[in-house]
């Protein structure tokens, strides 16, 4: 009977390993539960005593946990192994993914910069010309020869960054001169990336009322609210004169942009005429997925305590000569194995919990020998050696060696078949232990340092396509910068020639002309000289964005991400929706977080599962997909 319930057993763990391997956590965690039921009802129906029964159900739990860890490990390794090699072999699609996100980049600065000054130095000279006024016409050369210049400096690339809300002020000093304008700004200092997207935002409103409300009131705040800014561009409707001077993507890439900072971005009519709002958050991060550690790594440590209890009070509950009594050896089991737990977080004091069982039996205060308990637990003292060689330094494992070897002597020394010096024999017999404890700690330092090593190998091989994808970025804008000066510089220089000579109907001749020539190039500069699938790395996932009009923000530094959680965070940013993605770079991992369907949340399941972490959707929609590192 007793062989009939084993060979169930055995058949059951490797069942469970295959599903562990090829399903995601949940579902093996059901299965192991269905094994253990029914080993455990097999037992009870070959008629072994309640005792036996509830040995056989702690030995079939622990050997499914085991199971089930190393199939969950195999899992990992295999996910991290295929993303590793689709980058690889994505990387020459990389670098063509960077060029395609330095031209967009470009793209929407030009449209931010260079046609928005063009625009208003059109709308100025129009207006100018329109109404003949001498004082009008005067205001509209200069400001046609200073914006004309900072079109030339933006065109060749040298336009300074915007990083303060103070710009704002200066932007909007510019466009007030010649309309009606409220301005108040009441937040004092926001990141350079959001200052710059409000910026953006502020400049967008008054060029569209330009374009699309010529004589319309404009009302511009900038303010925090409960640790939030806020931007909004009000105008009270106007004639629409200058419509056909827009690119017609003026909004959408300021949604992006906004996006990309972690903001929302609204516009919409008002009562009379349009309003252009954009919402920042103090911190647009996220962190990770909580209850997640027995999908990762730390599963095995779960495992592990599992096993020794089973081993140690599970075969104590089985038939045998002598029935072991647990009333004090359970507690001390016990505590033998939970230290496991945290076996790579805290090994010195892990081990000396484990070691702290064995005065207590040499006292006398077991019916068991403490040599026995020793020699029956020796394994988790061995596996926490091994922790103490995969992760300590060399004097630290030595330190864990000698101390599982004097108190493992002394453990055996003191046993009742002992005769003669006891002291030589634990010598004697400490020094067996440690000798014989010695290869566990040593197959630690073998993993540790192969660890090391293929982290530093990532970690240079990351380097050199970081440096090679710098490269094609600097070619890529200096190539587009150089097409600049050929073609829309030329204008550029047109008008600031034509406004210090004085001649405003040749300077409104060229900022058309610039703009013309700027709605070609940002149209060609749009389009991918790529593959039309993106490849799975962070350039790629610009692309990715970009194409859908969605903005990805990224908190923290992405700089340094293993190529396999650059694979990750594309595939989980693929399953998103909406017009923003945020990745959060944190310690233990990435987060990635957007809006997702039904289907592509059960996707996102599967892949953060198959990587060790998880996803949850809360209440408002928002989904977060957790990859640990």
């Amino acid at each position: 009977m007793t062989s009939v319930v084993l060979l169930c057993l055995l058949l059951g763990t490797a069942f469970l390993y295959g599903t562990a391997v090829r399903s995601t956590a949940g579902a093996t965690v059901a299965m192991a539960a269905g094994m253990v039921v029914a080993a455990t009802v097999a037992a009870a129906i070959h008629g072994w005593p309640p005792r036996a029964v509830a040995g056989m159900a702690l030995l079939s739990g622990g050997s499914a946990a085991v199971v089930w860890a190393f199939g969950r490990a195999h899992r990992r390794a295999r996910t991290r192994r295929e993303a590793l090699s689709a980058h690889r072999a994505a990387r020459s699609e990389a670098r063509e993914a960077m060029a395609d996100a330095v031209r967009l980049r470009l793209a929407a600065e030009l449209h931010d910069t260079a046609a928005h000054r063009l625009t208003g130095i059109a709308v100025a000279a129009a207006s100018a010309l329109h109404l003949s006024d001498p004082e009008l016409r005067e205001s509209a050369l200069r400001h046609a020869e200073e914006a004309g210049r900072l079109v030339c400096a933006e065109l060749a690339g040298s336009e300074a960054a915007v990083s303060d809300l103070a710009m704002i002020d200066d932007l909007v000093a510019d466009w007030s001169a010649s309309r009606e304008l409220s301005y108040r700004r009441t937040a004092t200092f926001a990141p350079p990336e959001v200052a710059a997207a409000a910026y953006r935002v502020v400049r967008e409103g008054l060029t569209n009322v330009a374009r699309y409300a010529s004589g319309a009131q404009i009302e511009i705040t900038v303010q925090g609210e409960s640790g939030r800014l806020a931007v909004e561009v009000n105008d009270s409707g106007g004639e629409r004169k200058h419509g056909d001077l827009g690119t017609g993507n003026g909004l959408a890439g300021l949604a992006t942009t906004v996006a990309a900072c972690g903001g929302t971005l609204a516009a919409g009519p008002n009562s009379s005429g349009w309003t252009v709002r954009a919402e920042f958050p103090a911190s647009a991060g996220t962190g990770p997925v909580r209850g997640t550690w027995w999908r990762g790594r730390r599963a095995w440590d779960g495992a592990l305590v599992g096993l020794a209890i089973a081993l140690s009070i599970g075969a104590s509950l089985l038939p045998g000569d002598t029935p072991v009594p647990l009333v004090v050896l359970g507690p001390l089991f016990v505590l033998h194995a939970v230290p496991l737990w945290w076996r790579e977080r805290r090994p010195a004091w892990s081990l000396a919990a484990m070691l702290s069982i064995y005065p207590v039996a040499m006292a006398g205060w077991t019916p068991t020998p403490a040599g026995d308990l020793f020699l029956w637990g020796w394994w988790v003292e061995l596996a926490q050696l091994y922790a103490f060689g995969a992760r300590c330094s060399r004097p630290k494992g030595v330190l864990a060696i000698l101390a599982v070897g004097l108190v493992g002597g002394l453990a055996l020394a003191l046993g009742p078949g002992i005769v003669g010096n006891r002291f030589a024999v634990w010598a004697v017999l400490g020094a067996a232990v440690a000798l014989l404890s010695a290869p566990a700690w040593a197959a630690g330092v073998l993993v540790g340092r192969a660890r090391v090593r293929r982290r530093l190998a990532a970690a240079a091989e990351g380097d050199l396509l970081a440096g090679q994808l710098a490269d094609v970025a600097r070619e890529e804008r200096e190539r587009v910068v150089a097409g600049l000066r050929r073609t829309a510089s030329r204008h550029a220089d047109a008008v600031v020639a034509a406004a210090e000579g004085g001649d405003l109907g040749v300077v409104l001749a060229a900022a058309r002309a610039g703009l013309d020539t700027l709605r070609r190039l940002l149209g060609e500069l749009r389009e991918p000289v790529g593959a039309d699938g993106p490849p799975p790395t962070l350039a790629g996932l610009e692309v990715l964005a970009a194409r859908r009009r969605a903005g990805v923000f990224h908190v923290g530094d992405p700089a340094g991400l293993a190529p396999e959680l650059e694979v990750g965070v594309f595939r989980a940013a693929e399953e998103l929706a909406g017009e923003r993605i945020t990745v959060s770079h944190l310690p233990e991992g990435v987060v990635v977080a957007g809006s997702a369907g039904r289907r592509s949340l059960r996707r996102l399941h599967a892949l953060a599962d198959a990587y060790g972490g998880a996803a949850a959707a809360d209440r408002g929609g928002e989904v977060r997909v957790w990859l640990p590192r």
